[in-house]
């Protein structure tokens, strides 16, 4: 399954590049949680096309590694880049990323946890964030909340999968009818506790809305490394 849901989100992403990098252009809000970047080196693990990668170079950043398993997004990156004396694109798989131990000083993770199919597997991803950030540095994770209104017609559709032997909140999510992404829609709780296996001490965890008026979209975790 985590084999499967890899290549979907690859496979889609690589297809959907110039769309998603044409209507994702403003950086996150949450990213200003991971503090003031001036003169960090920061991994931005998920980086897609690079939108939250510039805003830390713009911000300060002495460098940043804008890793994504998607070489097509990267390739937005690239092409409209201005900051590449500070940004590194790096194509790589989040499972397995190919840093020294201690390399960064912040580990930036916006939108990208809830693409990897398995809890043991996000957590071995988390570990891994743990392994290449410095003691003392930080880490931002966001995820899709499973709480969110529009979701609540794919629940027959989650519980069928759970049933299979999936994981409740696991779905399958159409980008129009050019791609379909895989989702582990989280609770509040779960990324807590997947950020604290991890070995990341947890200092917040909150919903932030984009759009909704209501229910939060996403989920923000902040933790260091002890």
């Amino acid at each position: 399954m985590a084999g499967f849901a890899k290549r979907e989100v690859m496979n889609a992403y690589d297809n959907i590049a110039h769309e998603f990098k044409e209507t994702r252009r403003k950086a996150w809000r949450s990213i200003k949680e991971i503090g003031n970047p001036a003169g960090m080196t920061i991994l931005d693990l998920g980086a897609g096309s690079g939108r939250n990668a510039i805003a830390l170079a713009e911000a300060g950043a002495a460098n940043v590694v804008a890793a994504d398993i998607s070489i097509r997004m990267l390739e937005m990156l690239r092409f409209e880049d201005t900051h590449a004396e500070i940004i590194m694109p790096v194509q790589c798989d989040a499972m397995e990323l190919p840093f020294k131990e201690g390399a960064f000083d912040a580990v930036v993770c916006v939108a990208m946890i809830h693409h990897i199919a398995g809890r043991m597997n996000r957590r071995g991803t988390l570990r891994g964030a743990g392994q290449v950030v410095k003691a003392g540095g930080g880490i931002l994770v966001t995820a899709w909340s499973r709480r969110q209104s529009r979701f609540a017609k794919r629940v027959p559709h989650m519980l069928l999968a759970w049933w299979r032997g999936g994981e409740l909140g696991d779905a399958h999510i159409p980008w129009g009818n050019k791609a379909t992404r895989f989702f582990h829609l989280y609770t509040k709780g779960e990324l807590k506790a997947d950020l604290t296996e991890a070995g990341f001490k947890v200092e917040r965890v909150y919903g932030e809305r984009v759009r909704a008026k209501t229910l939060a979209e996403n989920w923000v975790a902040i933790g260091r490394k002890g």
